[in-house]
């Protein structure tokens, strides 16, 4: 009799186990619609996700409690560090795009703010945005070092960034693509965007102003980071990390001071915002071989 009531326990538990991993796909609704689970290496409870409109690919915020944040934001980031580690040692051809920009720096409601009282300051800032290289890129083939080519350069991992450098991180399952947005803390340090972030800085923007010497005197910029966010897209089912985009705000503050036939201008406030983008593409297909190479 102990031997029957012991055997219909353990069916018991074994049904509680998959209804309970079941429980993680489950909306808290009725469901009227069959739906297919997809398991993945390392899952992420699909009430962690942010809905997303396929049509007009308009994001949904899920609302919750700040428990519930704090909770979502650690699972999200435990999976992002973990996958975009696993980069450095794959066998992928690596495709490296840049875009830089000058503009207005934002407030903390996110509003413009002035770039300066004066405006042929103003004019000359914007004009600089014109000469900025706004497209610059770089690329290794399948089978060469990643190590030397992908952020963090050298090292043998693409984020050293821990849970107390993030702000949130939200994940979006759409089809088979799961996309993750980790946004970092605001105003963070240097420190914590050299964690993730080797690539340029505001000096190639510094230099440019070193060219208008003659009737400007740049001083030494204040810079604070802003807005600063990385996002990556993989694959829902394999984990594999497809694509990483950086995207680095930097607002500038600093005195401008006329020279020459400027001198009149006096010494000007400015304050603008650099903002640096820069994505890799991953492509991991094996590259067909040659005839030539099969003989070998």
């Amino acid at each position: 009799m102990n031997k029957k009531i012991l055997a219909a326990i353990s069916v018991i538990l074994v049904f509680s186990f998959l209804f309970a991993f079941a429980g993680c796909s489950s909306t808290g609704e009725e469901e009227t619609t069959t739906s297919t689970t997809i398991f993945v290496k390392t899952p992420l409870p699909t009430d962690i996700t942010t809905s997303v409109d396929e049509e007009s690919q308009v994001i949904t915020d899920t609302t919750y409690t700040p428990d519930q944040l704090k909770a979502n934001t650690a699972t999200i980031f435990e999976y992002f560090n973990l996958h975009i580690n696993e980069l450095k040692g794959a066998k992928a051809a690596v495709k490296m795009s840049q875009n830089k920009s000058i503009g207005k720096a934002k407030d903390a409601e996110g509003n413009d703010l002035p770039m300066s009282e004066n405006a042929y300051v103003n004019a000359a800032i914007t004009s600089l945005d014109s000469y900025m290289l706004h497209n610059d890129g770089a690329e290794i083939a399948y089978g060469e070092d990643m190590v030397a080519f992908m952020p963090v350069k050298g090292a043998n991992y693409v984020s050293a960034l821990t849970l107390e450098d993030i702000e949130s991180a939200t994940c979006v399952d759409n089809e088979n693509q799961r996309t993750i947005t980790l946004t970092l803390k605001s105003p963070a340090l240097p420190a914590t965007i050299e964690k993730a972030y080797d690539m340029g800085n505001v000096d190639d923007v510094m230099a440019e102003f070193k060219k208008a010497e003659k009737y400007l005197a740049v001083e030494k910029p204040v810079l604070t980071y802003k807005d600063c966010q990385i996002i990556i897209v993989a694959n829902v089912e394999t984990d594999e990390v497809h694509t990483i985009k950086y995207v680095k705000n930097i607002d500038v503050e600093t005195n401008v001071t006329g020279q020459g036939s400027l001198a009149d201008m006096g010494t000007v406030p400015v304050t603008f915002r650099y903002s640096n983008t820069v994505e890799y593409t991953i492509d991991r297909t094996v590259p067909e071989t040659t005839a030539a190479e099969q003989e070998q």
